[in-house]
């Protein structure tokens, strides 16, 4: 048998052009699919990064405002420092006032009962 004799057997074998043809396109198409994967992997890379450089724009707008926060909660707390420091001496200085008040009262007290003796030696000494 010639070679030119087995080749339509072997071309037989195989199925023929249309195999070929067949696992062509079929290859083809899972080119075609190939390409939209990567495609769409590469879709969903740059929407992964844009997601990333959003988280990193909203950590950084948050750190801001912690810091703020923060910032304002020490200034409250040295206000309340003080406050209390003032509540203190205010409770300090209390006692002496309330012994000033006392006394003065007691002085009050004392001249308003000389008024009222100078009036009655007054009153009996004044004709009627």
């Amino acid at each position: 048998m010639s070679a030119a004799e087995s080749w339509p057997r072997s071309r037989c074998r195989w199925g023929g052009g249309e195999a070929v043809l067949r696992a062509r396109a079929e290859a083809a198409g899972y080119r075609r699919l190939l390409r939209a994967r990567a495609a769409e992997v590469e879709a969903l890379r740059g929407a992964v990064g844009a997601l990333h450089r959003q988280l990193e724009g909203l950590r950084d707008r948050r750190s801001g405002e912690l810091a703020k926060y923060q910032e304002r909660v020490a200034e409250l707390e040295r206000e309340i420092g003080e406050a209390e420091a003032e509540m203190a001496r205010c409770l300090r200085e209390y006692p002496a006032l309330l012994r000033l008040r006392m006394a003065l009262e007691a002085e009050i007290a004392a001249y308003r009962e000389m008024l009222e003796g100078e009036e009655l030696r007054l009153g009996c000494l004044a004709p009627p």
